[in-house]
């Protein structure tokens, strides 16, 4: 997939910038602003097609919860080969909905569904892609997802979940944003774009400590739980359910 158009959204923003939606604007330049935003995104990406490969033994659907653009989809496929499974692709954007049932177009394998991922009723599945997704999902209701997770998954059934996290204490925080500041820097972002940018997600992307979501995963039923990726404040969790 290319980066497709560059994100510019914040570079003539005013003082007063609203919140952060993913809406049209935002969907059209989506896969060049991840990539200049998240350290290893596409490294997450790619292994999130490994997990799910060594997970799906030919039942169940696999979920991919806050789908975005789809491209986490286009890995799995690719890793399973010959033996693809059902996918489900889920996002309450409609332009990001209506982005991926272009790029899947003619995929028997592939649902596209606008929903809201909290109310959402689930089919029997071997796997779940939570990749940047709970981050913008209410505190209060991500026990409630996690649970609705663990007890849709077959035994043996893998989670990818994919966050920002809080670093502990806030001085630690602090340096883990000034760093990944300077990695947006060096991605092409104006100090202008990266403050526009944090403003806009203020209050809409709320992170959790690395220790919070490990409980709120073991408080939802799951044991197995691997941190299998980090770079700077950004992590990456294969969770499986016992078999």
């Amino acid at each position: 997939m290319t980066r497709g158009p560059k994100d510019t959204l914040y570079a003539n923003s005013t003082d007063a910038v609203p919140p952060f939606t993913f809406n049209e604007a935002v969907s059209e330049v989506f896969g060049d602003m991840i990539r200049r935003s998240v350290p290893g995104y596409d490294t997450v990406v790619r292994a999130t097609g490994v997990f799910v490969a060594e997970a799906y033994k030919g039942q169940g659907v696999v979920y991919d919860l806050g789908c975005s653009l789809g491209e986490a989809a286009r890995f799995v496929l690719a890793a399973c080969g010959d033996n693809p499974p059902s996918m489900v692709l889920v996002d309450a954007s409609e332009s990001m909905i209506a982005r991926c049932e272009e790029r899947f177009l003619g995929c028997p394998n592939v649902r596209c569904m606008a929903s809201d991922v909290i109310t959402l009723d689930f089919e029997t599945a071997a796997a779940f892609v939570l990749n940047f997704t709970l981050q913008f999902i209410a505190i209060a209701q991500r026990i409630r997802l996690l649970r609705r997770i663990h007890e849709s998954l077959l035994p043996g059934g893998v989670l990818i979940v994919s966050e920002k996290i809080r670093l502990e204490p806030s001085a630690k925080d602090n340096e883990a944003i000034r760093r990944h500041h300077a990695f947006k820097r060096l991605m092409g972002y104006s100090d202008h774009e990266i403050l526009g940018k944090r403003d806009a997600l203020e209050d809409v992307l709320v992170p959790d400590t690395l220790d919070g979501l490990t409980a709120r995963l073991r408080e939802a039923g799951f044991a197995d739980i691997q941190v299998w990726f980090a770079c700077l404040n950004w992590v990456s969790l294969v969770v499986r359910k016992n078999a």
